[in-house]
């Protein structure tokens, strides 16, 4: 026999997503399906399907739909032809120039790991927690806190902001385990312009690649336990990831990949990449996933548009940087804040 349906009405967050479901033209009866797996009495999910597909508002917005089609046609003719090549992966690559990287990685929007362009950096020996708090611990940090209390910890980090003293932060990091709750991150960067000038001799501004008289606010620095976790999103610039503590995992979609993303706000996805949901996110069994690992001393070139996935396997150090000798003023001209 089957269950009773404890839902007896359709909340106006399911309202959307059945309209943005009949709006990419997604089969009524699996709509339906989905429904009625949710919990909703079968008559009025197939109720509330129909009464979408008739409603005159949403015939409006299909005329911008089928505009959005057309352009989702380019997106997915390149995304198939980039998947067809299946030896494509994410180069290491050793020894390249600054000619080399503009042209074959950062005007192709090509993401690359350079395993040299770090040589010579003391931070990698030198970034232990005693050295840490030897130089900056007296400092009073902000960090990302209470973060596994909310799953909208990303979107809502200005909720999360807490301070605390470096060399006591320091401590809660190599002694506290595998974590999400705290993280000090780029949100964090506005509060804590004395770490990176402390630590300064320690690394380079790489020059052949970017550009050192605007390395000062466009340097940021990331550092946490193992198990943070930066959930799926797009950058509006093109980005260095310098991992110099740890290793990190990164999943990688490439922005043709867009249409199947559900982006539902600013550049945020609602896919929960830990937690794929094929039934609620039909269209993303499209998407394919490059899955990287970085080690102290690679640099890697993360190209604007770019959905990434990042966690960290070990205490983690990352300095990022968007200060390149090339135009990465994308941001400029972006519309969409606080929406789509």
């Amino acid at each position: 026999m089957k269950p009773q349906a404890d839902k007896l009405f359709i909340p106006a967050s399911w309202k959307k997503w059945i309209a943005e479901n009949v709006l990419r033209n997604n089969n009524p009866e699996e709509l339906t399906r989905i429904l009625v797996k949710e919990g909703f009495p079968e008559q009025l999910a197939r109720l509330e399907v129909d009464a979408a597909a008739a409603h005159p508002y949403v015939e409006a917005a299909r005329s911008l739909a089928r505009q959005l089609k057309k352009r989702d046609w380019v997106f997915d003719t390149l995304r198939l032809l980039q998947s067809a090549d299946q030896s494509w992966e994410v180069e290491r690559r050793a020894g390249v120039g600054r000619e080399e990287f503009l042209r074959e990685y950062y005007c192709r929007n090509r993401p690359v790991i350079l395993t040299d362009a770090m040589q010579g950096w003391a931070a990698m020996q030198r970034w232990t927690p005693e050295y840490l708090k030897v130089r900056c611990g007296a400092q009073t940090v902000q960090i990302q806190n209470r973060r596994e209390s909310n799953p909208r910890y990303e979107i809502e980090n200005q909720t999360h902001e807490s301070t605390i003293q470096f060399a006591d932060y320091v401590d809660k990091v190599f002694g506290g385990g595998s974590t999400n709750d705290f993280y000090m991150t780029a949100n964090n960067a506005g509060a804590n312009q004395g770490i990176l000038p402390a630590l300064r001799e320690d690394f380079d501004l790489l020059p052949d690649y970017l550009d050192p008289a605007t390395a000062g606010d466009r340097f940021f620095f990331w550092f946490g336990p193992a198990g943070t976790v930066t959930p799926v999103h797009h950058d509006l610039t093109n980005n260095f990831m310098a991992q110099v503590v740890g290793r990190k995992r990164i999943k990688l979609i490439s922005p043709l990949n867009h249409p199947n993303l559900y982006n539902n706000l600013h550049c945020y996805s609602e896919v929960d990449l830990d937690n794929i949901d094929l039934d609620r996110h039909p269209q993303f069994r499209h998407v394919k996933i490059h899955e990287i690992t970085i080690h102290p001393g690679e640099l890697f070139f993360l190209p604007v548009g770019w959905w990434h996935h990042v966690r960290g396997l070990d205490v983690s150090i990352t300095l990022t940087c968007t200060n390149f000798r090339a135009r990465n003023d994308f941001a400029s001209f972006y519309e969409t804040y606080g929406e789509i």
